[in-house]
């Protein structure tokens, strides 16, 4: 229990590093760019997803997935600095070439991605974010796992502030509305993209501290099983960012349009996916807190019974985010621009997707803790096919809101898959019924209660409060039926 109450702590002010960053980049950010920015339905908006896709995309190639190594093997090196170092130079290195690579072949990159020719500057500039988020990468695991959470939360922070004042200078201030209108496309992705790399440099600087010791002598020797290691981690990353955010560039090619055609169509759909960000965040902050956790409890003896409480805790957190989302889809639909709200129905499918997604992160640490990597790049690989076959048979047929449903099914499924290969190989004693019920209340709830809320479609205060009923009822219930039990288990462990 004692443990969880840690964890509890730890996500908390990641939760204030992360979750309040993106909370605020995105009020101050998103908003502004789809009221005022990103204003027609020209593509724009969907051409910036399609560019911080492949960001994402590379950063988990470019990492090597060294954060999750460097957990795993911290415990087992007597001098972590010179693990420390190895694992910082292997970065290095593979961002040294990726550079190289990008700035020889600029012209041929915006071609194969079917940018207009005005996009190679805002091109080097995405690989200049992506090399300084990469190399800020290892010293943000390592405060994590020495567990620095302040000075984890002021740096993220400052990096976010600064990123928010670069944008909001550039556009509020700088340039009038009128020149905004005027501007081309290209030089408004320019903007924001350069005020991301200032940033990023920024937030590079201040991890100096961490990042000198980057520079100590390597044992290069154990490179090899290092690598045999992560390369699963990194396949899985792939995919899990392509299913998560590759949805434009797949519509780009599979919808009837011109990619033009298909880029502007999509839009609405990038807007209600960025809406759905509201359950990652606190997705992304528990598993930044959830993961060296993992590793610094693997050898206590009652650490699956811990994995398998926090799982159900975890859900149960989500459920509450879920249903006080989508009651409130109304008002959170104020957050885009009004021109992209015509997808909002797909909301609550995007965000029962990204629990899932999180369930199959937190089921995953099997394989991690038990050196099964390759098991995750078998589970990865039978993912990513199921969301390419999806994509290729039901978007030519059904459109582009499929992309919602094939997000939810791929997850769902890999989910499954992660678990069955989980309780084979390392079991934990999830409590799968009582996970199952949560979801499939948190559902029934937010359907149940939309039905009241047909009868008061335009009194959205009332909307609010009845949520907020619903919201404190959900909250009273699990209190009551799950302390007594976490109470139980904690005797139980003592």
């Amino acid at each position: 229990m004692a443990a969880i109450r840690s964890l509890a702590k730890e996500t908390i002010i990641y939760g204030l590093s992360y979750s309040l960053g993106r909370v605020v980049n995105f009020l101050l950010v998103t908003f502004y760019l789809t009221h005022y920015v990103f204003t027609a339905k020209d593509g724009t908006l969907s051409i910036y997803q399609d560019i911080y896709f492949y960001i994402g995309l590379l950063l988990g190639v470019l990492t090597l997935r060294m954060e999750t190594t460097l957990f795993r093997f911290t415990d087992q090196n007597q001098d972590s600095n010179h693990l420390y170092a190895l694992l910082s130079q292997l970065v290095m290195l593979t961002c040294l070439v990726f550079l190289v690579v990008v700035m020889a072949g600029r012209a041929p990159l915006v071609q194969f991605l079917q940018y207009p020719a005005a996009y190679t500057n805002s091109l080097l500039l995405a690989a200049l974010i992506l090399v300084f988020d990469v190399l800020s990468s290892l010293p943000f695991a390592r405060l994590r796992y020495e567990k620095k959470s302040i000075r984890y939360a002021w740096i993220k922070l400052s990096g976010i502030a600064i990123n928010i004042l670069l944008v909001l200078g550039a556009f509020a201030i700088y340039f009038s509305n009128a020149e905004i209108q005027m501007m081309p496309s290209a030089d408004k992705i320019f903007y924001v993209l350069a005020a991301n790399a200032a940033s990023s440099f920024l937030t590079l600087l201040f991890l100096f501290p961490e990042i000198k010791n980057s520079f100590l002598k390597a044992d290069w020797s154990r490179t090899g099983n290092i690598l045999r290691y992560a390369w699963p981690l990194i396949l899985m990353t792939l995919v899990y960012t392509v299913i998560q955010n590759g949805y434009t560039s797949f519509l780009k090619y599979l919808l009837p349009g011109t990619k033009a055609e298909n880029l502007s169509s999509s839009d609405d759909l990038v807007a209600v996916v960025r809406l759905a960000v509201i359950m990652n965040i606190f997705i992304t902050a528990f598993n930044y807190a959830a993961e060296p956790f993992f590793f610094r409890h693997m050898n206590s003896g009652n650490a699956r019974q811990t994995y398998a409480r926090l799982n159900l805790f975890f859900v149960i957190a989500c459920g509450f985010i879920y249903i006080m989302t989508c009651l409130n889809a109304d008002l959170v639909s104020y957050l885009v621009g009004k021109s992209f709200r015509t997808s909002l129905y797909l909301l609550p499918v995007f965000l029962m997707a990204n629990i899932f997604a999180g369930i199959f992160t937190n089921m995953s640490s099997w394989y991690k803790l038990s050196d099964r990597t390759g098991q995750a790049a078998l589970i990865s690989l039978a993912g990513f096919v199921l969301n390419l076959l999806l994509f290729v048979l039901l978007v030519p047929k059904f459109g582009k809101d499929c992309s919602a449903w094939i997000s939810l099914v791929v997850y769902f499924a890999m989910t499954a898959l992660s678990y069955l290969q989980g309780q084979k190989h390392f079991p934990i004693p999830y409590e799968t019924g009582r996970t199952l019920i949560y979801l499939v209340g948190s559902v029934l709830i937010v359907q149940l209660t939309t039905y009241v809320f047909d009868f008061i479609s335009n009194q959205l205060i009332l909307k609010l409060a009845i949520s907020c009923v619903i919201g404190l009822i959900y909250l009273v219930l699990i209190y009551k039926i799950e302390w007594p039990r976490m109470m139980e288990g904690e005797r139980a462990d003592q």
